[in-house]
C-alpha cells in the first residue's frame, strides 16, 4: 500500500507509511505557519470525519487545538519549546495523529447517537459513550507514546512516567467534548423543533382560513339557502332540521379552538351535519354511511376540519346523479390507526375552482408536520380511498 504524503509547499514533506508504521520528514526551508496550514488542509481532505452536529468544526478549532498543545507538553515535556522547529514538528505530527483519532471518536459518537436518537435518550447515550471513550483513550495514548518514541526526527524523547496523567487528561477532555457536542446537537434540534412548530401554527391558521372561505363561499351559502327556502314551502319540520344542521356546521367552522388535534367524534359529528346539508341539496344522488366503532370515536384524534376538506373535495370533483348515486363510506382499518373515506368514482370533466387542491395540500402539510405518518390515496377503477392517520389522546404538540 503506498504511503500517504502531505506536502507543505517548498518547506516540509511528511510521508506516512501505514503498514510500516513509519514517518519520514524532510525539512527543506524555514517552516512557516501558513505552510503548515496548507499541509493540514491537504491531510484533512484525506480524512472524512462524521459530524455529530453542524457546529462540530468550531468545537474542533476551539477545543482540539489547545488540547493537542497541552497533550504534547504531557508527552514530551518542556523539550518541545527548545526551538521553533521542534515545536512545529511535534505539533504537526500530533495533529495528524490526533485528528485521525478524533475522526474515529466522531464515528463512534455518531453511531451511538443514531442508535439512540431520541431527546429522552440523552443520559443513555452519554452513559454508553463515556466508558467507550475512556477505553479508547487508554489505547490511543498508549499507541501515541509508543509511536512517538519510535519517531527519532522529533528531537524530543517521550516521558513514559507521565502516561497515566496523559490518559487522565484525555478522559477529562473526552468528557468535556462529549458534553459540548451533545449541547450543540440538542441546541440545533431545539431550534429545528421551533421552526417546525411555527410551520404547524401557520398551516393550522391557514386551514382555519380555508375552512371559513369554504363556508362563506357565495355558491355554498346560496345553495344552502335555496334548499332551505324550498323546504320551508314543502316541509316546515324538515326545514327546521336543515336550519339546525346549518347552525351546527357554521358553529364548528367558526369555533375559536386553537388545538392542533380534535376528537374524531367531533369531526364525525360535523361530517354528519355537513352531509345532511349536502343531501338536502342533492337528495338521493349521494349515499353516505359511517361504520366506526364507538370506542374509536373517543380514543382517536385528527387535525380539525379534515373531514370538511376531504368531503368537499369528493363532492365537488365528482358528477352526481340520482340514477347512479355516489356512495361514500367512512370506516377504519383493522388496527384503528387510520380513518378510511372511500367513495365511488364519478369524476367530472370540468371542475369549478373552489380552492379544493389548496385545501388538500394544506391538510397534507399539516399531517407531515404532525408526525411521520402521511395521507395515503388508494385508487381502483371503481373507487378511491383516502386514508387519514389517526392520533391517540396522548399525542401532544409543543
Amino acid at each position: 500500500m503506498p504511503g500517504c504524503q502531505i506536502l507543505l509547499p517548498e518547506t516540509l514533506c511528511l510521508t506516512i507509511h501505514p503498514q510500516k508504521c513509519a514517518f519520514h520528514l524532510r525539512i527543506q526551508h524555514r517552516v512557516g505557519i501558513g505552510d503548515i496550514s496548507a499541509g493540514l488542509k491537504s491531510y484533512i481532505c484525506l480524512v472524512k470525519v462524521k459530524r455529530y452536529s453542524r457546529k462540530e468544526p468550531l468545537v474542533f478549532v476551539w477545543v482540539m487545538l489547545p488540547y493537542i498543545i497541552f497533550m504534547n507538553i504531557l508527552i514530551f515535556g518542556g523539550c518541545i519549546f527548545q526551538s521553533a522547529g521542534v515545536l512545529l514538528i511535534t505539533f504537526v505530527t500530533s495533529i495528524v495523529y490526533f485528528f485521525t483519532v478524533y475522526g474515529l471518536f466522531g464515528s463512534v459518537a455518531v453511531f451511538i447517537s443514531n442508535r439512540y436518537p431520541a431527546p429522552g435518550d440523552l443520559f443513555r447515550r452519554i452513559s454508553i459513550m463515556l466508558p467507550v471513550f475512556y477505553l479508547m483513550n487508554i489505547l490511543v495514548i498508549y499507541v501515541a507514546f509508543t509511536l512517538f518514541d519510535e519517531i527519532h526526527f522529533l528531537g524530543c524523547p517521550v516521558k513514559p512516567e507521565r502516561m497515566w496523567w496523559t490518559i487522565l487528561y484525555g478522559c477529562i477532555m473526552s468528557t468535556v467534548i462529549t458534553f459540548i457536542n451533545e449541547g450543540m446537537a440538542n441546541w440545533e434540534k431545539w431550534k429545528s423543533s421551533l421552526a417546525e412548530s411555527e410551520k404547524l401554527r401557520n398551516a393550522y391558521q391557514r386551514s382555519k382560513l380555508l375552512g371559513l372561505k369554504g363556508q362563506i363561499n357565495p355558491h355554498f351559502l346560496f345553495n344552502c339557502f335555496n334548499a332551505l327556502s324550498g323546504l320551508i314551502q314543502e316541509d316546515s319540520q324538515a326545514a327546521e332540521k336543515f336550519l339546525d344542521e346549518m347552525t351546527r356546521v357554521h358553529r364548528y367552522l367558526l369555533r375559536s379552538e386553537d388545538g392542533y388535534l380534535v376528537r374524531l367524534a367531533d369531526e364525525i359529528s360535523f361530517a354528519r351535519s355537513y352531509m345532511r346539508l349536502i343531501k338536502g341539496r342533492f337528495g338521493e344522488a349521494i349515499q353516505f354511511t359511517i361504520d366506526l366503532p364507538a370506542g374509536l370515536l373517543s380514543e382517536r384524534k385528527l387535525p380539525p376540519l379534515s373531514m370538511q376538506v376531504v368531503l368537499e373535495n369528493i363532492i365537488y370533483t365528482n358528477a352526481l346523479s340520482k340514477s347512479d348515486p355516489m356512495k361514500i363510506v367512512i370506516s377504519s382499518d383493522a388496527s384503528g390507526q387510520r380513518l378510511l373515506i372511500q367513495h365511488s368514482l364519478h369524476e367530472k370533466i370540468i371542475v369549478q375552482h373552489l380552492n379544493l387542491d389548496e385545501g388538500l395540500d394544506n391538510l397534507v402539510t399539516r399531517y407531515n408536520l404532525l408526525g411521520p405518518e402521511s395521507i395515503r390515496i388508494v385508487e381502483t377503477p371503481e373507487t378511491r380511498t383516502i386514508e387519514l392517520p389517526l392520533f391517540n389522546h396522548q399525542t401532544e404538540m409543543a
